[in-house]
């Protein structure tokens, strides 16, 4: 039992208290008509959002054990005859993972800290809108601008909503969740805070880590925490960091989630393993990278079939060789069989050595059946390869232009699919190419301005691609229908 509260009744009126330093109105043993009768909640919270009240039932668990999964079906049901909109348990000393289970696909949410809650919950934050600047070179899109200097790096949408992993100067990273249609900021998400070590003249440097690549599976957020040794869960309603998972090798790496929801696959890029988590009881299994394989910066699961797609860096053989230099491949994982079902060298064999490229993002596409491989430090560009990952079918390359002065590849980091067109982020020509997805011809080019490295991710959010550009600080929207 946590020493922070005195007694049961002193952790009611903490949550209590919680709620109403977020605006919102908590009333303590509070007994609410229902269709089953009078239902007694240790907590009833009310609030406005979008309009319309809010009602949520809270009970609070100050024990010395988990809570079970008994507590997580009773106050579902008390959910269900009082006509609320969520239920949410508080307990210093967790759930077990029954709990949990239970607690998956409802409208209940398990919070493991009422301190953690108080500090990273934002339930009625009033939206920043961003910041439009128009570039002083000619014929370069503007760009929306986050305050504070912030530089998006990966991006990610989900029902609606873009999710922004910002990296800020001194090192400090935070999760934005942007409305793209009003294009303002609905609240920001700080990840954990670290010391740098201590100066000889006794100053500290306090960091935050930066975020990673993210997942979104049953209303919360995975996010791999760089620098740090977790992958950290956001619970999405309330914005509240829920879970931090150690991940040995720390969180620096890829991250996916399955079709289901059920469970989140993170690609470490230190340990030659991928960890399979759940994304109820947070429980972790490690599968080891085919033998010799390590380091990955792409992990996708195909939309319906049990096969997960590993983009490895190095360690691969070209037909029993394994020749001087990179060696990347992808390796294609069964997760039925429990067993790697393929692995396709992707490198590029010259004079008996092996060009340092390596798979840098995935994407499957249904029609036809196949997975799309953008290569970073590659001539080939964008590799398509067969579902099953046996051969390569086709290449789409590109060409450097005046802008890539260094290079004699253009570094397709991201993609996406719209329609029957593939946009990709170049990141060495400063552009994003819109191709005919079937053909590889490229229909267009658009310049996204001269600044340090180039952008970074794209997505597509109804008719419209979304580009991060770090050193520009912001975010391109560009309008596909015009295409």
């Amino acid at each position: 039992m946590s020493k922070k509260y005195a007694n049961w009744r002193d952790y009611q009126n903490a949550v209590a208290a919680a709620f109403r330093n977020l605006g919102c109105s908590a009333e303590v043993d509070a007994t609410l008509p229902s269709a089953r009768g009078p239902q007694k909640i240790d907590v009833y919270v009310r609030f406005r959002k979008f309009g319309h009240e809010c009602r949520w039932l809270i009970e609070c668990k100050l024990w010395r054990a988990p809570v079970p999964k008994d507590f997580v079906h009773t106050l579902y049901s008390k959910v269900q005859n009082v006509g609320a909109d969520r239920g949410l348990i508080f307990s210093e000393s967790g759930f077990q993972s029954g709990a949990r289970v239970a607690a998956q696909h409802t409208n209940i949410l398990l919070q493991d800290s009422l301190e953690e809650f108080s500090k990273t919950a934002q339930l009625d934050l009033n939206r920043i809108p961003l910041t439009l600047v128009e570039s002083v070179e000619p014929n370069v899109p503007p760009i929306y601008t986050f305050p504070g200097g912030y530089q998006p790096h990966h991006l990610l949408i989900h029902e609606g909503r873009l999710f922004v992993g910002n990296w800020g100067i001194p090192q400090a990273g935070n999760i934005a969740i942007v409305d793209p249609v009003a294009r303002s900021i609905e609240s920001v998400i700080d990840l954990d805070k670290y010391e740098a070590g201590t100066q000889s003249h006794g100053r500290r440097r306090v960091l935050q880590y930066l975020p990673g690549n993210m997942a979104c599976v049953d209303g919360k957020l995975f996010v791999g925490q760089v620098f740090s040794d977790y992958v950290v869960v956001i619970d999405i309603e309330t914005q509240s960091i829920i879970k931090r998972i150690p991940i040995p090798g720390g969180g620096e790496g890829a991250i996916t989630a399955s079709p289901d929801n059920h469970l989140v696959y993170f690609a470490s890029n230190r340990l030659p393993r991928v960890f399979i988590i759940d994304s109820a009881t947070y429980e972790l299994e490690a599968v080891d990278y085919p033998p010799g394989g390590r380091g990955c910066l792409c992990v996708l699961h195909h939309p319906s079939e049990p096969l997960l797609y590993l983009g490895i860096q190095r360690g691969g053989k070209l037909r029993g060789i394994s020749y001087a230099g990179g060696n990347c491949f992808i390796a294609v994982y069964d997760l039925a069989r429990r067993r790697y079902a393929a692995n396709l060298y992707l490198a590029k064999v010259t004079n008996n050595r092996s060009d340092d490229s390596t798979p840098i993002c995935l994407t499957y596409d249904h029609e036809p059946r196949s997975v799309l491989v953008g290569m970073f430090q590659s001539l080939r560009g964008i590799c398509r390869v067969d579902e099953l990952g046996r051969q390569i079918l086709e290449e789409f390359r590109f060409e450097p232009n005046e802008r890539s002065q260094h290079f004699r590849w253009v570094d397709p980091l991201s993609q996406a699919l719209h329609r029957d067109k593939l946009i990709s982020v170049n990141r060495n020509n400063r552009e994003l190419v819109i191709l005919d997805k079937r053909s590889g011809r490229i229909e267009r080019s658009l310049y996204m301005g001269e600044a340090p490295n180039g952008p970074r991710s794209v997505v597509v959010f109804g008719d419209h691609a979304i580009v991060s550009y770090p050193e520009r600080g912001g975010l391109i929207f560009h309008d596909l229908a015009t295409e």
